[in-house]
């Protein structure tokens, strides 16, 4: 960086630092005249008189440079810094002398030529400037016989330097310039002016005592912001006279970074196929706290998942798809990539502003990272240092050329760029036996969220350890991937994974059934797991597929019986919108219809229609194990069920209900920690049989856990005509009361769940006040009541509602059975009606000595709509729960000692 530019930085710094202390504590203010017009640099003879009318010239104790700074004081791009500091100094110090020469010709007779420099200042009565020297401190007497004084310099008046002068001329200030070592002793960044040494007093005794430093308004306030946060952090800085601070200020960046201590060097090595290390030192600890972000993005494209709070991180290199020759890359990345991470203290004071609603993150925390960079305030915000790492890639893989997990590009069939990650199976137990290479597993992310590239990933961590590849990537439209998002579409993210397989078919080390054919399976819950459904339809490759929480048709899931699903809709375009996804614009007018008016167009029904595997599902031949949730507001058990019907020809399905999914599983309703582990079990075993063909058999199809965490088994689909009994052991219940409700949005309805942070508690229902309640009978024995509750309601009433609502409620726990709502269609004209619905699905265990109640109410914040108002009249009810005799109860799922919980929306 050339000097001049060096200097216009350190410039701004002054005026901040310095010019703004000046004006607030009323120090003495310096000025720059540049308004003389000769080219050559001469001043007019105005500009350079002095006389003693003017005060603030002869008492003051300020310098007024009045011409542009020529020959070896001016700076240009060939100029050091030390250089421009020292002709800064020296011309300083010699206007200085030239004004004391001046007020030595102008002076008043009545004062002594003759006197020391500090009584002159003193005489002077406009001089507001404190001297900081301690008034015990003298100065050293000259010895006429070994300092004689000349005869020429008496008739002068003496001129003291200012501290700020006298420090940078200093011999350590001075080796601090020309980077050479200099005997030191230690001291506080904020030692006054006034306790440095001068280039006279290099032998003079050492001061016994010093003067307290004065501090400013704006001293005493950081001092005391500082002293609250931190007591024994040191002390604040004090202020000075407006040469002073300009000088300090001018040489600080260039004095202060070689005091800063240097942070240990990083350490990066491979693990289990995965690059990893230490931001500082070798065991990712700091004694100081300190914070680590990143602001170097890895130089090739690389993936990077960093630990803020202890420095270890996790790095995918990039890798290209092809090879300068144009042939796929099939061994992955080499050579060298680099990052770079701040390092930052962290103090009291950084947590409690940084830690400020709307502005701690978004404003101030930048600033706190550029001043700790500066170290500006450093007792009070700490200080930050930059480590730049460098993996060796090639270093890493050593002469074997060992696989490691990366990340690129794939081309997908309408060039569109797809953000993919590859993970190497871990073969330490899996020994590489039959056919060359390692099964993969595709594993695909929720909406809104990146493909993994953490080695910990549950999906990722479990696979791999089974001795499976594992692809990641990041779907159409979304983070590092192009195109636009289309809501597992068949036309287009069906095809961007079909090219994934194909690509994944070149790579070494991933075993094949047949050229351009892997041997895999897929997993993945959400948008994970309709995109297994999309791919399977269209691509007979895929060995198996396990989709979790995955819907058949986006229509019925977020538009039920016309009544549009305001909070979960709203949150999944939020999370699309904040993690800057690409879109197709038509879900955004959907979205908004729906939210303000509860309804959807035909084109945005179409649109729906299409994005997702609907009618293809009945193509799928390889094996599917569906997992559906309990408590899945979203995409409820219902689509499962129209999944495995549509699956009638496949002879390998199976299905599992959990307690999880687009949810929250509260105490009472299950054990969600144990089916985590029961569901992830049971997706391994369901690769190892279809893909790895490790030769077991499992003779249950269909498998749910209840309110108690028990789970049971079926040899029989809830599809199957014989599942359920022909006669309910549950007895029917009536009621014929009769009661009015008033249609009003939100009062008195279901929803928020007081027991679901927000906003996902606006998708849960819970008790309504607003509502007809009625007590459902029980059985004489235990049944399991798996399916649909049957609502037979009969009606009047007048408004503007389309819809009214009904829920199943549990009065021992308060809460809502699965946490849903289902919307009844009604149609308010002033006549009789009838309306017949089947209820969402649950899964709940009765006994004689259950509390179960049917409630039908007229709001609910899952389904909010603004412009429902009127009033409705229930005459009277039937509700019939669906049984079934051919379940087993294994008991509870065993707990595990720490769960993996998966997360998706």
């Amino acid at each position: 960086m050339g000097a001049a530019r060096y200097v216009g930085r350190v410039g701004g710094l002054a005026i901040a630092l310095g010019v703004g202390t000046a004006i607030l504590t009323g120090q003495a203010v310096a000025s720059a005249d540049d308004t003389g017009t000769s080219g050559s640099g001469s001043a007019s003879p105005s500009s350079e008189s002095r006389t003693s009318s003017t005060p603030s010239n002869t008492g003051t104790g300020t310098v007024k440079i009045n011409k542009r700074p020529l020959g070896k004081h001016q700076a240009n791009d060939g100029t050091s810094l030390g250089d421009t500091v020292k002709g800064i100094v020296d011309r300083v110090a010699g206007e200085r002398g030239k004004r004391a020469t001046d007020d030595s010709e102008n002076a008043d007779p009545g004062v002594d030529e003759q006197a020391p420099a500090e009584e002159a200042a003193a005489a002077r009565p406009g001089d507001r400037r404190k001297h900081r020297v301690d008034a015990n401190e003298q100065a050293p007497q000259q010895n006429p016989q070994t300092d004689p004084t000349p005869a020429a310099a008496q008739d002068q008046p003496a001129v003291k330097q200012s501290p700020g002068l006298t420090w940078l001329k200093s011999p350590r200030v001075a080796a601090a310039r020309e980077a050479k070592p200099v005997a030191t002793t230690s001291s506080s960044l904020w030692t006054p002016p006034g306790a440095l040494v001068t280039e006279d007093a290099a032998t003079a005794p050492a001061a016994t005592t010093t003067v307290a430093p004065v501090k400013t308004a704006v001293a005493e306030f950081l001092t005391s912001i500082h002293d609250a946060l931190a007591p024994n952090g040191g002390t604040a800085p004090v202020g000075g006279s407006l040469s002073d601070l300009l000088l300090l200020a001018g040489t600080r960046r260039e004095l202060v970074q070689p005091q800063a201590a240097a942070l240990p060097d990083y350490s990066v090595g491979l693990t289990e196929g995965v690059i990893g290390g230490c931001v500082v030192g070798a065991t990712c600890t700091m004694p100081d706290g300190s914070t680590y972000t990143v602001i170097g993005t890895p130089s090739k494209g690389g993936k990077l998942a960093l630990d803020a709070t202890t420095g270890a991180f996790t790095f995918l290199p990039f890798s290209p798809e092809y090879n300068a020759d144009g042939s796929q890359n099939a061994d992955g990345p080499s050579g060298q990539e680099s990052f770079t991470v701040l390092v930052a203290q962290n103090t009291k004071f950084d947590t409690f502003v940084t830690g400020l609603p709307i502005v701690g993150t978004t404003f101030i925390a930048p600033v706190i990272m550029t001043l700790q960079q500066l170290q500006i305030l450093t007792p009070l915000i700490g200080t930050a240092a930059r480590q730049d790492v460098t993996v060796n890639v090639d270093e890493l893989r050593g002469v074997l050329d060992t696989p490691v997990a990366y990340t690129t590009m794939v081309t997908s069939w309408d060039g569109t760029q797809i953000s993919t990650n590859f993970f190497p199976a871990i073969t330490t137990g899996n020994p590489d036996v039959g056919s060359p290479g390692y099964e993969t597993i595709f594993n695909g992310p929720g909406l809104a969220q990146p493909g993994a590239t953490s080695p910990a990933d549950p999906f990722v961590a479990t696979f791999r350890q089974a001795g499976y590849n594992v692809v990641t990537w990041d779907p159409r439209g979304e983070f590092a991937s192009g195109g636009v998002l289309q809501l597992d579409s068949p036309q287009y993210e069906g095809q961007d994974v079909s090219q994934l397989i194909s690509w994944a078919a070149g790579l070494n080390g991933v075993q094949l059934d047949a050229p351009n054919d892997p041997t895999m399976g897929m997993v993945g819950v959400s948008y994970g797991g309709g995109i297994q459904l999309v791919t399977a339809a269209g691509d007979n490759r895929v060995d198996a597929i396990a989709p979790g929480w995955a819907w058949n048709t986006l229509p019925d899931s977020l538009y039920p019986d016309k009544a549009f699903k305001t909070a979960y809709s709203s949150l999944l375009l939020l999370g699309l919108v904040t993690t800057g996804a690409r879109i197709n614009p038509m879900i955004y007018g959907g979205i908004l219809t729906g939210a303000t008016l509860g309804i959807l167009t035909p084109g945005q029904i179409q649109l729906l229609q299409n994005s997702g595997p609907g009618q293809t599902v009945r193509g799928i031949s390889a094996p599917t194990l569906i997992i559906q949730g309990t408590v899945d507001v979203l995409f409820p058990l219902q689509q499962s069920i129209l999944n495995a019907a549509l699956l009638a020809q496949n002879p390998d399905v199976k299905l599992l209900w959990f307690c999880g999914g687009h949810g929250s599983c509260l105490p009472g309703q299950g054990n969600p920690a144990a089916d985590d582990v029961w569901v992830m079990g049971e997706t391994l075993a369901w690769m190892d049989r279809y893909v790895k063909n490790d030769g077991t058999t499992d003779p249950n199809v269909f498998e749910w856990t209840d309110q108690n965490g028990d789970r049971w088994t079926s040899e029989t689909l809830p599809t199957a005509a014989d599942f359920y009994d022909t006669t309910s052991k549950v007895p029917a219940t009536t009621w014929d009361t009769g009661k009015v409700l008033p249609i009003i949005p939100i009062l008195g309805g279901s929803g928020p769940n007081p027991q679901v942070p927000l906003p996902y508690s606006l998708g849960d229902g819970s008790i309504a006040t607003n509502a007809v309640t009625i007590p459902l009978d029980n059985p004489d024995s235990e049944a399991n009541v798996v399916g649909a509750p049957h609502v037979v309601i009969n009606y009047s009433g007048l408004g503007t509602s389309r819809h009214v609502y009904a829920q199943v409620v549990d009065k021992t726990t308060g809460q809502v059975v699965g946490n849903i709502v289902t919307p009844i269609p009604v149609t308010l004209n002033g006549r009789d009606q009838t309306a017949t619905i089947d209820l969402n699905d649950i899964a709940y265990t009765v006994t004689p000595d259950s509390d179960l109640e049917l409630q039908i109410f007229t709001t609910a914040t899952p389904y909010l709509n603004l412009t429902q108002f009127g009033f409705i009249d229930v005459q009277s009810v039937q509700v019939s729960l669906p049984t079934t005799s051919q379940g087993t109860n294994q008991g509870p799922n065993p707990v595990p000692a720490a769960a993996q919980e998966l997360v998706a929306v």
